[in-house]
């Protein structure tokens, strides 16, 4: 399974359909993680060059993805984003988007499964203070 590429956001052929489509779930625009609790589904949107997360799609089958929390250490325990991401009996569905600003374009990564327990690693946050962010390693799941 390949990345797919889209020139838009909404409208005919753009992201917002292909998600709709292969979820059942409208995205937000701007949030990171979109938690859909009638449909325990998660999606994920990376943001290209956002410095004080450290996303890797660079390897569509496997990828790292930052959680949640511009500032300070991130806590596992988040309630709204974190927490339903890692409780199974609240997402069963993880889906993977990406934004890439500076091009006007985005991608649709397909399908996940987490693999393990999100890895902490150092990195800074928004305000450039080094702190410990938490890591996700997803693997596609080929449909």
């Amino acid at each position: 399974m390949e990345v797919i590429r889209f020139t838009k956001w909404n409208g005919m052929g753009g992201l917002v359909e292909h998600i709709i489509k292969e979820t059942g779930c409208t995205p937000f625009s701007g949030a990171g993680i979109n938690i859909r609790r009638e449909l325990q589904t998660a999606l994920l949107k990376s943001v290209d060059d956002t410095p004080y997360y450290d996303d890797d799609l660079s390897v569509p089958d496997a990828i790292e993805y930052t959680l949640f929390g511009q500032i300070g250490d991130q806590d596992l325990n988040e309630k709204r984003f974190n927490e339903p991401l890692l409780n199974p009996v609240k997402v069963q569905h993880i889906y993977v988007f990406r934004q890439n600003k500076r091009e006007k374009t985005y991608y649709w990564y397909g399908k996940y499964q987490m693999i393990g327990r999100p890895m902490p690693k150092r990195h800074p946050d928004k305000n450039g203070v080094e702190r410990t962010i938490l890591v996700l390693n997803l693997m596609r799941i080929n449909q």
